[in-house]
């Protein structure tokens, strides 16, 4: 009934300022506004006006507008067989994850070999792109991070009784998660003769 009210008032409000506006524009004579001549301003203070009624009704949607920002994984070549992925611990902070599970999952779905250096960044070997880590990051903040319930990233991962599970810390919903599992390594043996 509120949200009814308030449509209405906006109605009103928004015909008056169209006849005000029109007159602005003829040189004071009252006239009709053409469709397709609002301006961006007129545009941001309607959504303004939105957003605040939207808050002022439904508090909890006013939480939700925290949004967590990836910046691109900086990769660096170390010789010619090693890949470096130098802001690594970054990553794993922003999403608030074990960096031990994210490296498992980056060496399993990459099927190589990798470890934490001294100045805690991923060497992997092999030579791959920024673009394989991007991607890789994005599939696991997909499976790993994010809520199917209410799309936010304040989730936790436990463990109970070999099984993982995502929880939400906003909403409340939990899942299971699939376990990290090694990709496909062909294993290459000699044939004796």
């Amino acid at each position: 009934m509120a949200a009814s009210a308030a449509m209405a008032d906006w109605r009103d409000e928004a015909s008056d300022s169209e006849v005000s506006e029109a007159s602005c524009r003829e040189g004071g004579e009252e006239g009709t506004v053409l469709e397709g001549e609002d301006t961006d301003e007129d545009y941001e203070q309607l959504l303004g006006r939105v957003y605040g009624i939207l808050g002022e009704n439904n508090p909890g949607l006013a939480g939700r507008t925290h949004m967590t920002v990836m910046t691109s994984p900086s990769v660096l070549r170390e010789g010619t067989k090693k890949t470096v992925f130098a802001n690594f611990m970054d990553s794993c902070q922003k999403i608030r994850r074990d960096p031990r599970h994210v490296m498992d999952y980056l060496l399993s779905e990459l099927a190589t070999s990798g470890s934490l250096d001294g100045q805690q960044r991923l060497v992997v070997k092999g030579r791959f792109a920024p673009r394989n880590f991007e991607q890789l990051l994005r599939r696991y903040i997909y499976e790993y991070v994010i809520c199917n319930g209410c799309k936010g990233t304040d989730t936790t991962l436990s463990r109970e009784n070999r099984l993982l599970f995502l929880r939400c810390e906003q909403c409340g919903s939990s899942r299971s998660v699939a376990p990290i599992k090694a990709g496909f390594i062909a294993r290459v043996t000699r044939v004796r003769a």
